[in-house]
């Protein structure tokens, strides 16, 4: 990604744009299928299916691959609005390209052109992929903030947004990210010791 299509991006965002998907993955060398297929945005790192399963509070993206690009599902996507992305059925589920496009032939003079890239699209969209849109409204006036949605309980349900802000006992709820293990840290298992029961005294 240029610079210019980053402005004002968050670093999950930035690191979903610029991730080389389905390279072998670092953490497990020697596993079978180790390829990166899952993005983190709390931990803004890619993940293989061996570093599952992960942290249950954390926003996990599963990426798929469709016309040799990278896509994502956009019930997934809950951080980001993908209003205006031209979408793709597949599998059933409605998917999105993650990056520009450019086997295509562009044309500025097209009927309905992505405003970024000028590649042409159906009527009714406005860019070609997630990161046409990101660098458009990066370069735009109104910026990233309208299209960037704060956590994922204000996007699942506006109405518990005071709930999830307000403080409980007087102490801040800690984020997600403070929730739990991040990327690549071991999961501890709970340990299963039994307490002994307390022996009645002795008449």
């Amino acid at each position: 990604m240029q610079p210019s299509a980053v402005r004002g991006a968050p670093q999950w965002l930035r690191g979903l744009l610029s991730e080389e998907f389905f390279d072998a993955c670092a953490v497990h060398p020697a596993e079978r299928k180790n390829d990166k297929n899952h993005f983190c945005a709390d931990c803004a790192a890619a993940l293989c299916r061996h570093c599952l399963p992960h942290d249950p509070s954390h926003n996990v993206l599963q990426i798929w691959k469709y016309a040799s690009c990278f896509v994502v599902r956009v019930d997934d996507l809950k951080l980001f609005d993908c209003t205006g992305i031209q979408s793709h059925a597949v599998s059933d589920h409605e998917v999105v390209f993650l990056n520009e496009r450019t086997a295509r032939k562009r044309s500025a003079s097209a009927e309905n052109p992505c405003a970024a890239c000028a590649r042409p699209l159906s009527s009714g969209h406005d860019y070609c992929s997630l990161f046409c849109k990101v660098k458009h409204l990066g370069e735009s006036d109104r910026g990233l903030r309208c299209a960037l949605r704060v956590n994922r309980k204000a996007a699942a349900a506006v109405g518990e947004e005071a709930a999830v802000l307000e403080p409980q006992n007087g102490k801040r709820p800690r984020a997600s990210s403070e929730a739990g293990p991040s990327c690549g840290e071991p999961f501890r298992k709970r340990s299963r010791k039994q307490h002994l029961p307390a022996r009645s005294p002795f008449c």
